[in-house]
């Protein structure tokens, strides 16, 4: 063990702190404060870990990295520090929304249940999704939808690591009200010809049948 971390030491002492990749700061992202390190090593790697996830290049896994915040105790951190990582927060997920790429499309899903669980504002997630026009933010709506409707509207929570389900009701109310559902069909009939239409088209009527359900 002694020799992997002077191994692993050493690879991330060979380039200076912008010039690391994920893949140099995976085994860290996975053990820092458990086994290797403490929170003084976390902070000094983590406005380079919060970089990569800006680009989906998140060093082992976003939820990990999250996860190593709250073990770093990162709420106890100067105020500043703190704003500093709720603003990067939010504005990851307004990126998010914007983003058509297929890399956004695969990530979407895992980015959203960490944000979704760690950011301290749900509501304020919610209002940037419905206020966001951009098709993408739609398309990411229908996708996840279409993927996780039975755990939202069966089983009565947001899958990710954990079974989150200190938001769920909140999250259906908005995801069955009149302005989401709209939203959904007037991206519909924008996109009539192409070939995601259908997709809204089952959204649409899993949205109004689960709203239904609710009353």
């Amino acid at each position: 063990m002694y020799d992997d971390l002077e191994k692993w030491n050493r690879r991330l002492r060979s380039k200076k702190l912008r010039e690391l990749t994920d893949e140099d700061l995976s085994v860290f992202a996975g053990k820092v404060i458990l086994t290797w390190g403490d929170e003084n090593d976390f902070r000094f790697y983590l406005p380079r870990m919060l970089e990569l996830t800006a680009e989906f290049k998140t060093p082992y896994d976003i939820w990990i990295l999250y996860s190593r915040l709250e073990d770093a105790n990162w709420e106890t951190w100067d105020f500043n520090e703190q704003k500093a990582i709720n603003d990067f927060t939010i504005e990851l997920w307004s990126n998010l929304l914007n983003d058509n790429s297929e890399k956004a499309e695969m990530e979407f899903k895992d980015y959203f249940h960490v944000v979704a669980c760690f950011y301290y504002d749900f509501s304020q997630m919610l209002d940037v999704w419905e206020a966001n026009e951009n098709f993408a933010s739609v398309k990411h709506l229908a996708n996840y939808i279409l993927e996780e409707r039975q755990n939202i509207f069966d089983n009565n929570f947001i899958n990710s690591q954990v079974k989150n389900t200190k938001n769920v009701e909140q999250f259906k109310a908005w995801l069955t009200s009149d302005k989401i559902i709209e939203k959904i069909v007037k991206a519909f009939y924008d996109n009539e010809k192409s070939e995601f239409a259908e997709r809204l088209s089952w959204v649409e009527r899993i949205l109004t049948n689960a709203g239904k359900n609710n009353t």
